[in-house]
């Protein structure tokens, strides 16, 4: 059984909850307002949720921000959205264990942006399963949110604390770990991919981090010309998801 916290995403923010409300294609479970929140999108967001006969609790503010998690930019407003293919990792791989699965692993992406463009690619271009470690990297809000265009509803996203132990039962379940890199390792355009395979992104600066270093079974390089170095970690991620797309 899914962990609650697997089953809903939360979005804040006036402006945000009634964009959601408003989109008849997202399933609201229900709906925090401060107490003493006043003005006219207070009056929209309930009437939102009373077309929809979604359920509204009016609390303290207090208790908003516990829920939200960003005191300053909830405005009192938090709302829980259903997110039908999240899930946790390590779940997700013991129900899975037996299929030929592409999973992309974030390893330390900080930047709210980048990860919302991701999971807008990723799930765009087939990818199965985006593993996202709740240390380390952007948390899922509403900036990644507007950054993945919404996509991030859509997205099976599984969810850990931490990306090592997944990856230690994924190997255990005879996937290969890929990590992307700068410029060592295979050509990723040439280099076979396993049927179960985890291709590992990095931090934006540091890139993939020692612990994650360590399962690293290949690595794997974009090409690279006019002496660029590097792609932004979202960009390659599109054309990782898309290599892999395009083998399949």
């Amino acid at each position: 059984m899914k962990h609650k916290r697997d089953q809903f995403l939360t979005v804040y923010g006036r402006k945000p909850v009634l964009e959601i409300l408003e989109n008849d294609d997202l399933s609201v479970d229900k709906v925090f307002i401060a107490r003493k929140a006043k003005a006219d999108i207070i009056r929209n967001i309930i009437k939102a949720c009373e077309k929809r006969s979604i359920e509204i609790h009016r609390v303290e503010a207090e208790q908003v921000s516990r829920i939200s998690k960003h005191p300053k930019q909830d405005q009192g407003v938090a709302a829980d959205i259903v997110t039908p293919k999240m899930d946790d990792a390590v779940r997700f791989l013991d129900l899975h264990q037996n299929e030929n699965l592409k999973l992309i692993a974030l390893d330390g992406i900080t930047t709210p942006a980048n990860v919302g463009m991701i999971i807008r690619s990723c799930t765009a271009l087939g990818i199965d399963g985006i593993i996202m470690p709740r240390k380390g990297n952007a948390k899922l809000d509403s900036f990644v949110i507007k950054a993945s265009a919404g996509v991030v509803f859509k997205s099976t996203i599984l969810k850990c604390e931490r990306l090592t132990p997944v990856l230690k039962k994924a190997r255990d379940y005879g996937f290969t770990i890929y990590g992307m890199s700068g410029e060592k390792g295979s050509n990723i355009y040439t280099q076979e991919f396993d049927k179960k395979s985890i291709f590992i992104l990095g931090n934006e600066s540091t890139g993939v981090s020692p612990q994650t270093e360590e399962l690293t079974d290949k690595h794997l390089y974009i090409p690279m010309a006019n002496e660029v170095e590097s792609l932004n970690v979202a960009c390659a991620a599109t054309k990782v998801a898309s290599e892999i797309m395009r083998r399949s």
